[in-house]
């Protein structure tokens, strides 16, 4: 709403604006009933009949300046005084000196006339003006508890809360927003702002995405005049950060609904402020609560591990983890990394020892500092290599061929193909049997991957009669372990001997 302007003093009009005002004292003067305001209330007696009844008297004063000029400064409603003072102007069929007033840093000229205030004076004369008309009713309005709403083309009154649905859409086309569905930009996010007209049942909702650092609300009640132009709204954000798929909803209330309504507050802030405090409500609040994006799986366990990207193995863990603590994971993307990440700071020794044992984890060193996803990984793949060594012995006195297939059993029998390719991949084969034993592992495992190694047709001939030997070696436990990589070597024709 307009505030009274600064007073700049007088100075004589220019022609242009001359012509301007003179134009704008005829058109009232022809026509008084442009300022009365359209009526969309059911009071008894309409407030506003006494003040136009007194402009209507002023008709056999039109033709007689000095008479205008005398009426300007008599009465107690400033309105009709403000009237007569300038259709004066039109009477005397000149325009005096201008005043100037700023407002909102604009210089507004007007022309003073009678004992009125200048605000009633610049109110009238831009009776056109959706914002600077209403200097001329706040007073009146605001004493006779009425409602008043400045459209761009009309200027509508009611004894109660009535806004019409015009007056919405001309102030939030005021906003930086351009939205295909007018008062809502339609998109789905983690939260919204809403603010809702009650007397009109409509609401604007900007996601939390779409938010600008512009205060909505303060457009939309910067052209009214009311007893309290918050009663009629309601501002509230709604946010997914809640135990159920529903979501939650918060109101906006006292002092940080003031500081929006003035645009202390942005669109912006009041929704980032409200989803930083519910995400970190919902994650201490010891509830069982899934997100991904902004899908809402509410405490449904199973429907949020079976979106996640993620191993089987990966998933089984994560499940177990979340199974015995009621924590809400709030994820941005469908890696089941992010939701390990999300929890490695104060959980990863517990989501270690779900992957594997204390004998594994207490070799890992500082579990804080790892990749959750790799340390997993390497978790469950100590775990498998104690499983192996519980199963298959030691053998001593091994050579290089044998440690090279002794490695590459153990690792097929720990992490299968996966792990034992990476295994192949970065092993130093020195010679052409070891590349022969390596490829006949290849094919034992069924790798098909292309590798950085090659090998020629004498080692592939090599590694496929090796291959039965293989996979001797990969099946055998306990003591037919040792007999297996006996005879493995034996075939190879390395000349090493358990």
């Amino acid at each position: 709403m307009v505030k009274k302007g600064k007073f700049r003093g007088a100075r004589h009009a220019p022609k242009r604006l001359e012509g301007e005002f003179m134009a704008m004292a005829k058109t009232l003067s022809d026509d008084p009933g442009l300022l009365r305001p359209k009526c969309a209330g059911k009071c008894r007696k309409c407030h506003w009949d006494g003040t136009f009844d007194d402009i209507e008297k002023l008709d056999r004063y039109k033709g007689n300046a000095d008479a205008l000029n005398k009426m300007s400064q008599k009465g107690s409603d400033d309105i009709v005084k403000a009237y007569a003072g300038t259709i004066s102007i039109y009477a005397a069929g000149t325009v005096p000196c201008l005043a100037s007033a700023k407002l909102a840093g604009e210089d507004v000229p007007f022309i003073m006339r009678g004992s009125v205030g200048n605000d009633k004076m610049i109110g009238l004369q831009y009776y056109d003006d959706p914002q600077k008309r209403l200097l001329l009713y706040n007073k009146f309005a605001k004493k006779k508890n009425l409602y008043l709403y400045s459209l761009n083309d009309e200027l509508v009154c009611s004894d109660k809360p009535n806004m019409p649905k015009d007056y919405l859409l001309d102030m939030f086309f005021e906003t930086p927003y351009e939205f295909e569905r007018d008062l809502e930009c339609g998109c789905s996010s983690d939260g919204a702002l809403v603010i809702k007209v009650r007397s009109l049942n409509e609401s604007v909702r900007v996601c939390s995405d779409c938010a600008k650092d512009v205060s909505t609300l303060m457009y939309i009640i910067s052209r009214m005049i009311a007893p309290s132009p918050l009663d009629d709204i309601d501002v509230t954000v709604e946010h997914k950060y809640h135990e159920s798929k529903d979501g939650g909803v918060d109101k906006i209330t006292g002092d940080i609904l003031t500081q929006y309504s003035i645009g202390r507050l942005t669109d912006r802030g009041i929704v980032d402020m409200i989803l930083r405090g519910k995400k970190k409500d919902l994650t201490s609040s010891g509830v069982s609560a899934y997100m991904i994006d902004n899908k809402h799986y509410g405490s449904d366990l199973d429907a949020f591990i079976a979106a996640l990207k993620g191993t089987e193995k990966e998933k089984e863990v994560l499940r177990t983890y979340l199974t015995k603590n009621k924590k809400a994971v709030i994820l941005k993307t469908d890696r089941i990394s992010e939701a390990f990440a999300s929890h490695w700071k104060d959980s990863a020794r517990e989501i270690l020892l779900i992957a594997s044992s204390e004998a594994v984890v207490d070799k890992m060193g500082d579990i804080s500092k790892l990749v959750p996803i790799q340390a997993i990984e390497d978790a469950v793949n100590g775990q498998m290599a104690l499983t192996v060594a519980a199963r298959t012995p030691e053998i001593k006195g091994l050579g290089p061929i044998g440690k090279l297939a002794d490695k590459f059993a153990r690792t097929m029998k720990a992490g299968g193909a996966a792990l034992l390719r990476k295994e192949i991949e970065s092993a130093a084969l020195k010679d052409a049997r070891a590349k022969a034993i390596a490829r006949a592992f290849i094919v034992s495992a069924g790798i098909n991957e292309k590798f950085t190694w090659k090998w020629d047709s004498e080692e592939e001939s090599l590694a496929h009669f090796l291959r039965p030997f293989v996979d001797q070696v990969i099946s055998a436990e306990g003591a037919e372990y040792r007999t297996a990589m006996e005879l493995l070597l034996t075939a190879s024709g390395c000349g090493e001997r358990l």
